[in-house]
């Protein structure tokens, strides 16, 4: 069974290609990709990186909330999932934590 989450995805990024009146083929070549795997992509038969979801949000100058829709809560208490961080980060090794810190710093400033 199909997740709807990549669905929404593949909608939300067909939906920013037409906003900036985009073919298939033209942004497909942007992300250095062939047009016919491009549009599996876009029809939701395959998954896109998280380096093209990345590039795709610089193209479309958007946050990757934008085409993966992470929902928002107002005041929101986050102190049981920090510890819960806390926690795991506890247990890794360096090279653990140096790519922790680098999905943070690379990852975080798209969801704004």
């Amino acid at each position: 069974m199909k997740s709807k989450e990549p669905d929404c995805i593949s909608k939300n990024i067909k939906k920013y290609r037409l906003l900036n009146d985009m073919t298939q083929e033209a942004l497909a070549e942007q992300l250095g990709l062939d047009t016919q795997y491009y549009a599996q992509l876009e029809r939701g038969e395959r998954n896109f990186t998280l380096k093209k979801l990345i590039r795709l949000c610089s193209i479309f100058q958007i946050g990757i909330e934008d085409i993966v829709e992470i929902e928002r809560t107002e005041k929101q208490d986050n102190s049981g999932i920090r510890g819960e961080i806390a926690a795991r980060l506890e247990d890794l090794s360096p090279t653990q934590l140096r790519l922790v810190e680098k999905f943070i710093t690379e990852i975080i400033p798209y969801t704004k």
